[in-house]
């Protein structure tokens, strides 16, 4: 059992259903730590709206949205319709929701880094990290991701003795020059690099390989495949990755992409996992020697992907189908406790943890688009719903009249009758900040939709449509939103668990007071 001098180690599994954690006695420490005292796994009560960023900053803060500010996993404020629309579209330009300088009430980094002057390092950690400051943290690691694309190319135009054939590709904003050639004298093989900065990979026929390339704004990680069919060729490029670092961090030579396609349980899906959970440990055990942290925060995405596309089949499909979702989610939680073991070997058996989820899930079987009612009405032109899965919120350029704010009611209503309007009581219970007709971040109109459906933003497309999908954000007091959390550790005898996200901190500060205290 290793022992590096990390003393306390927070770790999120996004999306973690207390009763999955439970059944199954996922994360359990007693295999690994012996004799340790584990507090067992209990329900940990969400916040409005149910999703990532409001959950963490929620965790960090000890407040909800109306205090941290954290009002979605998606907001504005004081941006012209113009810019959201520019912006919206990149995920590096729309990343605010989960930067710290976002917050609007003190964080648990700021009171370990500024007050009790310890080495903080976070891994895929919401809130843990800023571009206005890349040191909120002595070390920061961050991933975004965008989607599969697909590239085909006449086989005629490959060729090995000729310069590459070149196609741009283009992620955040950054149009990046693919380089591609025959490699010997047949199809079987290509070599591709990015531009003149990468080296070139030689793929084969029905081989998959991992190329990276430093761009703009981080380091982009693509897996590419390469297949021919006829007298074409086929360059099938999975869920691409950009890693953001902040302050000092080392790296793991493991690369964040996954070569194969994950859930496969869900057939409309072309997703690799981003990043995956085995780069996600890597980066935390080269955190752990090149960075020598006295704490860690660790967030692993993967169960809440896996839900998120997988839930609806588990739950309302039926058959094989059916089992081979659950399978493939079970399958998820295992390699997250695999790897969770990974890091308490590294650890070694003198640090405390707490584990938690922001979240649950449910699942959806009807999606409302209110900006494609805002288009139909006429008005997209100064006006934009943002937000989240089961909140949405009006954003436009002037005050927008309280006759037409009706009418877009009304046009939301009429395509979906459980839509409903959050007025300013509603807003002050919710723990959010009320709509109002000033710029902020919760807009001029508040939209709430039902725990079976959930909003997404394209102007494109059907009003109203039927889906089979899962999601979260609903309110926090439904058991299926409800997270988890479990400690375990030589400190945590008599400790009581946090009941909801907004009391964890205060339990983070009492675990390290007293493991301070007993050490003094």
């Amino acid at each position: 059992m290793g022992c590096n001098g990390a003393k306390l180690v927070v770790v999120c599994v996004d999306g973690g259903v207390p009763g999955i954690v439970t059944t199954w006695n996922f994360f359990s420490p007693h295999r690994r730590l012996p004799g340790v005292v584990d507090s067992l796994p209990a329900p940990l009560r969400s916040v409005f709206p149910s999703s990532t960023a409001p959950g963490h900053a929620s965790f960090l803060t000890g407040t909800e949205a109306d205090g941290h500010g954290i009002v979605a996993n998606r907001f504005w404020e004081g941006e012209s319709v113009a810019q959201i629309k520019r912006l919206d579209p990149n995920p590096f330009k729309t990343l605010h929701p989960y930067e710290s300088h976002s917050l609007q009430a003190p964080s648990l980094i700021d009171w370990f880094v500024q007050e009790k002057q310890v080495r903080v390092s976070a891994v895929h950690f919401p809130h843990t990290f800023s571009h206005a400051d890349p040191h909120v943290t002595n070390s920061s690691v961050f991933c975004l991701y965008a989607p599969a694309r697909s590239v085909r190319i006449p086989l005629s135009d490959l060729q090995a003795d000729s310069a590459p054939l070149t196609r741009d590709l283009l992620y955040f904003d950054e149009a990046i020059p693919l380089h591609i050639r025959k490699s010997g004298g047949n199809s079987d093989h290509i070599a591709i690099s990015f531009g003149a900065t990468t080296k070139p990979a030689v793929i084969a026929n029905g081989e998959t390989v991992q190329i990276s390339t430093d761009i703009a704004v981080g380091r982009l990680s693509l897996p590419i495949g390469y297949s021919t069919s006829g007298s074409e060729a086929e360059l099938d490029i999975g869920t691409a990755v950009l890693t953001l670092r902040f302050g000092e961090t080392g790296e793991s030579e493991y690369g964040p992409t996954s070569l194969e396609r994950s859930y496969t349980a869900n057939p409309d899906i072309n997703f690799s996992e981003a990043p995956n959970a085995r780069w996600v440990c890597q980066e935390i055990l080269t955190a752990l020697e090149k960075n020598e942290p006295d704490v860690l925060f660790v967030r692993f995405n993967q169960a809440d992907h896996a839900q998120e596309f997988l839930y609806w089949h588990a739950t309302q499909g039926d058959g094989r189908a059916a089992q081979l979702a659950r399978e493939q989610i079970l399958d998820t939680y295992q390699l997250i406790d695999d790897c969770l073991g990974e890091i308490m070997a590294a650890v070694g058996p003198e640090a405390d943890y707490l584990l938690f989820s922001d979240h649950g899930i449910d699942y959806v079987d009807r999606r409302i688009r209110p900006n494609a009612v805002l288009a139909q009405l006429g008005l997209s032109d100064r006006m934009i719903f943002q937000g989240d899965s089961r909140v949405s919120y009006l954003y436009a350029d002037d005050p927008v009249p309280s006759a037409v704010l009706d009418r877009i009611v009304a046009e939301l209503v009429r395509v979906e009758p459980s839509v409903r309007r959050v007025d300013s009581r509603q807003a002050r219970n919710l723990r959010v900040p009320p709509a109002s007709g000033k710029r902020g971040r919760t807009g001029q109109l508040m939209m709430m939709c039902d725990l079976h459906h959930e909003f997404v933003y394209g102007e494109i497309g059907l009003a109203g449509q039927s889906v089979q999908s899962a999601s979260h954000g609903y309110l926090p007091s439904t058991p299926s939103m409800y997270g988890f959390t479990r400690m375990f550790g030589p400190n945590v005898a008599n400790m009581v668990l946090p009941g909801s996200l907004s009391e964890a901190s205060g339990v983070v500060k009492a675990l390290w007071e007293k493991r301070s205290a007993v050490r003094a």
